[in-house]
């Protein structure tokens, strides 16, 4: 009796050992995307179960982006027909900041990807350094026509007088 007991409690951690064993996966960006407020761009993952296998999911896969305030923003992602690869369509915040991001990988859960830095881009308008430039620039076109200007006048007066 003792020891149908304890083969019956090693049959049972035994089976649910195996059942926790296959419940871990990784997922790897196939790119960093350069993040910028309020632009779209897909990014592309790979989820292996074990680190391995690829895994083939039906729910729950996605990309999550967590803000400063704890608010989340989750962007759904599909197969793009190989085996544990998807591609979601990703719309950075509005408001450049620090965010907390991760891919969602159905019942394996969430795979955390870090802080992402959500910077403004940089401004591709005029700056002073340029308005001067361009001043410089003028003014020597105009002190160029003056004297060109100047020396016909010189020359015009001579052959007049």
């Amino acid at each position: 009796m003792v020891l149908s007991a304890a083969l019956a409690a090693t049959a049972l951690v035994g089976i649910s050992s195996a059942a926790s064993a296959g419940g871990w996966a990784v997922a790897s960006l196939e790119s960093m995307p350069t993040p910028q407020p309020g632009t779209t761009t897909e990014v592309e993952f790979t989820i292996l179960q074990h680190g391995v296998t690829p895994a083939e999911l039906d729910e729950g896969v996605g990309i999550e982006i967590t803000d400063p305030d704890g608010g989340t923003s989750f962007f759904p992602a599909i197969s793009n027909g190989q085996v544990g690869h998807y591609v979601a369509t990703v719309t950075f915040p509005d408001v450049p900041g620090t965010y907390e991001w991760r891919v969602q990988m159905g019942w394996f859960g969430p795979h955390e990807l870090g802080a992402m830095d959500v910077e403004a881009a940089a401004t591709t308008g005029w700056g002073w350094s340029t308005v001067r430039w361009m001043a410089l620039g003028a003014s020597l076109v105009l002190a160029a026509v003056a004297a060109i200007d100047f020396a016909a006048s010189r020359r015009r007066h001579l052959a007049v007088g």
